[in-house]
């Protein structure tokens, strides 16, 4: 498990609101394929908390990243090597009504 950040830029006119448990989870990713092969396992029992990126700003937001593996065929867990990472943006302040965004498919190395 990896906490990091992801840095969110608004390119909109108008401030953004992102719905989140106090930080936006990561699914670990195929980079060729885009098929979800990981992420994070475990429960995550947080209180809403919304994070604004103002118009034209750019902010970070807490990001975890699991390797835990969800395809029997790799393992228990996301074994070393070159793989992606995306996350799913809540956009607005009511997790049930907001649309939801992908991020694109971000590097990720892991090394053991």
């Amino acid at each position: 498990t990896l906490r990091h950040s992801l840095l969110v830029r608004n390119l909109s006119g108008r401030d953004l609101q992102i719905a989140t448990n106090g930080q936006v989870s990561a699914v670990v990713v195929d980079p060729q394929t885009g098929e979800v092969v990981g992420g994070f396992s475990g429960s995550l029992t947080w209180p809403l908390v919304i994070f604004r990126v103002a118009a034209g700003a750019t902010e970070p937001i807490p990001l975890l990243i699991g390797t835990a593996s969800y395809t029997p065929q790799l393992g228990y867990v996301v074994p070393a090597g070159e793989w992606g990472i995306q996350a799913t943006l809540t956009l607005g302040p009511h997790p049930r009504d907001s649309p939801s965004r992908r991020t694109p498919i971000l590097p990720l190395t892991i090394t053991a």
